[in-house]
Order: C-alpha cells, then sequence, then structure tokens
C-alpha cells in the first residue's frame, strides 16, 4: 500500500509490496448484464487485502443482487500509464483507487465525475473536511477520499538521554527540534533529524511554518516574510551542520537507514516504519518511543490521502457511485485499517475504539495508530493539487539547495525562486 506524498524507498509510506491480479465475485451469483456489472482498479493491495476485499466485495453484490465487482490490482509505478492507456482505448475502468497528484491531472482534462454532485450533504459528512477537500480541484471534487496516513515522531530515548533531553518531553515544534538539533550534536555528535527532498516533506515542513505556496491566481505567494523564514530555518541547520549532507540527495531510505544505525535521535515518518526498524534493527526499536507529528507556526499537520475515483467515461457511473461510496464507508473503512496499519478518512471510523483506547500494555505501534489517528482532524494534504506541482517542487528545492550550499543568500533564492514560476505561467 502507498502513500503518494511519499516516494520513501518508493516504499514511500510502503505497507506492502503486491504483485498484479484480479479476483471476482463467486460464479455462483447470477450472470448480470453489462449495465449491473463494474471494475474496481487498486494499487498494490494484494496479497494482503485479499481476503478483506472479496469479504467487501460478496457484501455489495448481495445488497445489489445481480451485480458483478471484478477487482484488478495493478503495480503502484504502472497504474499512471494503464489508466491512460484505457482512457484511449475507451476501455476504462469504473472505479479506480488513484492519488489526489494524478487524480487531479486527469480531473484537469475533465476525465473525472464530479462527486460533489452525485452525494448528498449527509454522505459528504462522513469525511474528515479537510481530508475530503483533498480530492478538489477548483469547484470539482473529483474523488472520495478513502485510506489516509498521517507522519509521527519516532525518537529515540537513549539518544535525548544522552543529550540532556527529557525522553518524555520530546520536541513538538520545528522550532524545539532545531534547539535539540544543536543540543544533540554537542552533546552526542549525532543528527537529531533529516527531512528529504525526493519527496515533498521539506516543501510541507515550510507550508506548516507558514509559508504560503500559491495566490489565488496561481502566482508564487512565498516571496513574503514567512517564505524567507522558512528557507532560512532550512539553511540555518544545513550550514551549521546540524542535518545530514544527505538531504540534498538521498530519500527517505537514507533518513532510515541512520535512525537505526544509531546515528539520527528522531525519525518524522508514518507509524508503519516502526515495524521496519523492529525487524533490521531490534535494539534501536527497544529504546524508541513515539509521540505526536511535528508542526510548525501554523500549527498544521500533514495526511497523505489515497482516493477512489469514477472515470467520467466509465461504462457504469451509476454502479461505480454507488460502489465507491460504499467502499469508503466507515464500516468497510474500519475494517480495512485493522488489516493494515492505515488511517480511515470517515469520522466515525476514527471514533472506534480500535484508534482511541490504549491498555497499559499497549506496543509502540498500538500508541503510534492512537497518536496517528487522532491527529485526523487536524490533518490536511499540505500540498494540495495544482497544475504543473510537480516544476513547483523543483523550482523551490533547487533555489534552496542553492542557498544551503551558500551559492545565494536564503532571501534572494526565494525571490528567484517566485521569478522561475511565475514566468512559467
Amino acid at each position: 500500500m502507498h502513500f503518494p506524498r511519499r516516494k520513501f524507498l518508493q516504499t514511500s509510506a510502503l505497507f506492502l509490496l503486491g504483485a498484479c491480479g484480479a479476483q471476482t465475485t463467486s460464479s455462483n451469483q447470477p450472470q448480470p448484464s453489462p449495465s449491473n456489472k463494474i471494475t474496481f482498479w487498486t494499487m498494490q493491495l494484494k496479497p494482503t487485502f485479499d481476503a478483506y476485499m472479496a469479504e467487501a466485495i460478496a457484501a455489495f453484490t448481495k445488497q445489489n443482487p445481480g451485480t458483478q465487482v471484478e477487482w484488478v490490482d495493478v503495480p503502484w509505478g504502472d497504474m499512471e500509464s494503464k489508466i491512460l492507456s484505457t482512457i484511449a482505448a475507451n476501455n476504462i475502468p469504473d472505479v479506480v483507487n488513484l492519488n489526489p497528484q494524478f487524480a487531479a491531472k486527469l480531473a484537469e482534462k475533465k476525465a473525472l465525475l464530479d462527486m460533489q454532485t452525485r452525494l448528498t450533504p449527509a454522505e459528504i459528512e462522513q469525511y474528515f473536511p479537510n481530508i475530503w477537500k483533498a480530492n478538489q480541484l477548483g469547484s470539482v471534487t473529483f474523488g472520495l477520499p478513502w485510506y489516509v496516513a498521517t507522519d509521527v515522531t519516532i525518537y529515540n530515548r537513549d539518544l535525548f538521554q544522552k543529550a540532556g533531553i527529557d525522553p518524555a518531553r520530546p520536541p513538538k515544534t520545528y522550532d524545539e527540534l532545531a534547539k535539540a538539533a544543536e543540543q544533540i550534536k554537542a552533546k552526542t555528535g549525532k543528527y537529531a533529524f533529516m527531512l528529504t527532498m525526493d519527496g515533498s516533506q521539506v516543501l510541507e515542513s515550510m507550508v506548516q511554518m507558514g509559508m504560503n505556496l500559491l495566490t489565488a491566481d496561481g502566482k508564487a505567494g512565498f516571496n513574503d516574510a514567512a517564505g524567507k523564514a522558512a528557507f532560512n530555518y532550512w539553511v540555518s541547520l544545513f550550514q551549521k551542520q546540524l542535518i545530514p549532507r544527505e538531504i540534498l540527495n538521498e530519500g527517505h531510505r537514507k533518513a532510515i537507514e541512520l535512525y537505526q544505525a544509531g546515528e539520527l535521535a528522531v525519525l518524522l515518518t508514518g507509524p508503519q516504519f516502526l515495524k521496519v526498524v523492529a525487524q533490521n534493527a531490534p535494539d534501536i526499536a527497544k529504546v524508541s518511543d513515539v509521540s505526536a507529528q511535528i508542526v510548525g507556526s501554523t500549527g498544521k499537520k500533514s495526511a497523505a490521502v489515497m482516493n477512489i475515483v469514477v472515470p467520467a467515461g466509465a461504462k457504469n457511473v451509476d454502479l461505480g457511485v454507488k460502489f465507491a461510496l460504499f467502499i469508503t464507508n466507515s464500516e468497510n473503512q474500519l475494517n480495512f485499517s485493522k488489516v493494515e496499519n492505515s488511517l480511515p478518512s470517515t469520522v466515525k471510523s476514527a471514533a472506534d475504539p480500535y484508534f482511541t483506547s490504549l491498555s497499559d500494555k499497549a506496543s509502540t505501534t498500538d500508541k503510534a495508530r492512537t497518536i496517528s489517528a487522532s491527529q485526523l482532524a487536524q490533518s490536511e494534504v499540505l500540498i494540495p493539487p495544482a497544475k504543473d506541482l510537480d516544476k513547483l517542487r523543483k523550482i523551490i528545492y533547487e533555489e534552496l539547495q542553492l542557498a544551503m550550499l551558500d551559492r545565494k543568500n536564503a532571501d534572494t533564492a526565494v525571490a528567484s525562486a517566485a521569478e522561475r514560476w511565475n514566468q512559467l505561467g
């Protein structure tokens, strides 16, 4: 299972790696007519979700006699090309699991159904409002939110103690984290943390610090005091050698490696990576604890969202919408979350004791689940779908790196990034 904003290991929020395959409902079902059959494509959910999907599809067909759902699981890296080829061949699936960034590109071409016009207010209200917005482009809502991830702070208690930081009071903000970085480096010679530029982690942190990416008319909104302060934050840490130099060219895999080697005190990531640490570095796992996601002055928390879309050119739009609503309803999302370490996008699911209660013997993983779920109401996709988003991220990172390497001062780099972006328009 992948999350869109992460390319961590290209296990970016990788919960699992599965094979491509297909699954259909029982042959004992009445043979459906073409108008009662839909095809549902997902991204890398096999084999972990085989049993869950079979049960969900069986429940849907029981509620809708005479219907049939064909489930096709597609490898993460193949989804975009396969969807584009089916659109070209006019043979597109009826329901598709995508991420908001790619779905937004299809929505720009009016290739996806506007779900806002197909749902009742009560149906819309079942989803967290901020998570619902992740699938909006202008006035169009191009998908329904499905499973979600919110980052947590995994930290090494031993390194905190050696640095004179109370492990019971880990940093909560980027300002506190910067101060901790100085203390940790001075007392232990280790680094406090490492965010990466292979995806959106660093950019998201700057948004959390108050940087406004775009104005209402799509121009650069970051050439102001908040944008300059966010640039200066990273430039200062880098030039003081308080973050690893690998931030310039390494991905999330490197951050995990450094944390597992005891060279990094804090890992800002999804809670599922606790399992990775436990498997690869059991001694580090034993001294690891977890706390809420680090925030900036805005208090915003980041979320990664996967969605369910219904293509406008699907053969069975009405049944597709019905199935999309069914697979993302509260009961099904709760069941889905229990199979693997993900979060639901519905308010009712997240209120279940599975996400809200901890026993006295709760593991660090259980603690991480409740912390990440408690963040859902305040979490959002900090870099919302926008035209040429990849180009904007590339421009900002290029200019930020020039400032970090002292080839430009931070303020000049911000102005240059804004100018380059505005020239594209």
